[in-house]
Order: C-alpha cells, then structure tokens, then sequence
C-alpha cells in the first residue's frame, strides 16, 4: 500500500513510536529503503506523557525511532498528543531537539492535538485551542497537526490564524465530518421484543436516530447523491482550499481510498461542492458531534470523557481501523457510553451545537462494545 502510494506522488508520511508498538516505523522505513529519502516528508511523534521525559531519555527515543525508520533524520519531530498546556514548555524535549537539529537528525518542531482528553487520573485536559496557541506563542515550533473541518471551523480559525502569525505549518486530521445514520438502535427493538420496559433516554435517542435518516433521505435526494464519498471530497477539497492550510493528514487503509484522496491534490471546492456542504450543515450539522470540542463534558454527572469515545468512533466509522477503535474502548479507565442509558443529558444541554449527544454515544457504544 505504502510503495504504490509513494509511486503515486504521496509525499508527506506521519507516524508515532507506539504505533503498533514500533510495527508502524518499521513498515515505513522498509517501504522507503530503496528511496529518495529527500523525496518524503516524515514526520514521527513521540507521547511525553508515557515514560520518561527527559532530555537523555527524549534523545534515546528518537534514535530508536530513527533505527526502525531506517533512515538518518526526520523531517518533523512531534508531541504527540499534547494534552496540556504546560507540556508544550517541556524542556526535556526543547534541549533534546536543540541537540538533535545541530547532529542532523531532526529538521523541525511540531505538536499535535486532539482536543480535550481525559487522562489516566480521570481529570479533563485542556483544550485544543489553549494547547496550540501556547505552542505558537512558545516559538519554538515549526508546524502542528490538528483536527478541523466545514463543520468545525471557529476554533480551528482562530488556531490557523495563530499559526500564521508564527510562520507554522498547519497540517489537517479529521477533515471528513460526514456520517449518514444506518438504522434505530439495535438495543430498542431488542427491548421491545421481550417486552423490556424501556427507558425514557433510550426512546430519545431511538427517536434521534429516526431523525437522522430522515434528513439523510432527503439530503441524498435533494442533491442526487449515491454515496458518502461525494460529500467527504467536497468536505477535504474544502480543506485544502484554505489559504492558511498546508496539509491534509488522512489515514488511507485501502487502494481504493489511495487513488480518492490522491485525485485531490491540487483540487478546488467548486459551487456546487460548496452548495452541497452547506446543505450537509443545515440539515445533518447536528448529528456531529464536533472533534476537539469537549464543551459538553464539564456537564457530564458521570464524567463520560465524550470527546475521546467519540474519536474512537471515528477511528471504527470512518478510518476503518475498527480493531484499534474498540481496543481503545475496552481500556478506558473512566466512565463508558453504557452510563448514559437512564440520565436525563446535561451533555445535551450543554451543548451550543445542539448535537444529540446521547444518541450518538449509544451508536459509539454499540460499535466499540467487545461484547
């Protein structure tokens, strides 16, 4: 997959050190070994948050990434997940890359960040837009990888806007926000066929969904669509049309998703794409639950961490990497989806987007569930 991706012009490679425990690094630096190296764009992060931090031990790792990657340098070395903002000063890692960049091995700085995270203590972590804004107001990175698309755009602006302000690369993930609602929660009709009574929260959410493939129906009809890809190039062409955007990051799993994404290097929104876009926003925008927001959360009884069960859906939804999605579910140490079923959803409340938070915990929860 990845040598055809390289024949096909891809450039730009983004991967971490845990990534399948190390299998990731690896596999790439097979694919690159009989390559232009300055060719490719490579970038590999590293978790401050797992194991040590310190620069002796920063240096370690990286060289070790370097030996799996079979290669003399990277282009980018990143923070992966950066989950605070005082993680962004860590002077471990500023004095290790400072060395690093002097010997060669490293040629940039950057973050990334998914939004507000719970850690393994249970508490919330900052927001995406905190974390970033203080890297670029540190100055001493040189680009980051966020999450932001057409239906999450303000708080992505004005990251953007920081960005340019510090000369920083901007490079995109989550840039396809469109999901169509398949069916009514298999649990309900479950229920009602064993004459379960039927709590008042998963009648709600029952109800949600029926709404969803509604407008879904007439979205599709309205605008003469056969599938979902339609919409999701319209929604990365949207992306890529914007000026202060340098990159989109998705993950490609198959050929076909390979030659979809290649076609749209270098391609422009047109009218009807972004007539279609916004059509997907005023009828469907509701049912995203938008990636890096967290707003929700502080509302939560239960401390139900919604941005990062949410992002594990994603991964099984759209990313296809179902077996990593649910592996994530089942280690949460705090709260799961399951806790939602007889509360009265604050979350809802809470929410500026009127996303019906619940419903789509449940469709989450009935995909990562290992049982």
């Amino acid at each position: 997959m990845l040598e055809v991706a390289l024949d096909m012009g891809i450039n730009y490679i983004d991967t971490a050190e845990h990534y399948g425990n190390g299998q990731s690094e690896r596999t790439i630096g097979e694919a690159l070994r009989n390559r232009d190296r300055r060719s490719i764009f490579l970038t590999t992060k590293l978790n401050l948050s797992i194991g040590a931090a310190t620069k002796d031990d920063i240096e370690r790792r990286i060289r070790q990434c370097l030996e799996r990657l079979k290669t003399d340098y990277v282009d980018c070395l990143m923070i992966h997940m950066t989950p605070r903002v005082e993680e962004v000063r860590n002077e471990g890692f500023h004095a290790a890359v400072e060395e690093l960049k002097a010997e060669g091995k490293v040629r940039f700085t950057g973050l990334s960040n998914h939004g507000i995270q719970h850690s393994l203590a249970g508490r919330i972590e900052h927001p995406m837009e905190d974390v970033i804004g203080a890297a670029a107001a540190d100055g001493r990175f040189d680009m980051t990888l966020f999450a932001y698309n057409f239906l999450q755009k303000e708080q992505g602006e004005r990251i953007i806007e920081a960005c340019k302000g510090r000369d920083m690369g901007v490079t995109l993930m989550k840039t396809n926000p469109v999901s169509f609602a398949a069916a009514v929660s298999g649990y309900l009709e479950s229920a009602q066929r064993r004459g379960q009574e039927i709590p008042e929260a998963v009648e709600k959410m029952a109800r949600e969904y029926q709404s969803w493939a509604e407008a879904a129906d007439e979205f599709k009809e309205r605008h003469g669509l056969q599938s979902e890809a339609e919409v999701r190039d319209a929604a990365i062409k949207f992306v890529l049309d914007h000026p202060g955007v340098h990159s989109v990051c998705p993950t490609i799993n198959t050929f076909d998703a390979l030659e979809a994404f290649v076609a749209l290097s270098g391609q422009k929104l047109s009218d009807t794409e972004s007539s279609v876009l916004g059509s997907y926003a005023a009828l469907m925008g509701r049912y995203y639950c938008r990636h890096a927001c967290g707003i929700c959360e502080p509302a939560c009884p239960r401390q139900v961490p919604v941005n990062t069960i949410m992002r594990y859906n994603h991964y099984f939804e759209a990313q296809g990497r179902e077996k990593q999605a649910m592996e994530k579910y089942a280690g949460l140490t705090t709260a799961r989806a399951e806790r939602c079923w007889d509360c009265s959803g604050p979350c809802e409340s809470a929410c500026p987007y009127g996303v019906p938070v619940q419903a789509l915990l449940a469709r989450a929860h009935r995909n990562l569930k290992l049982a």
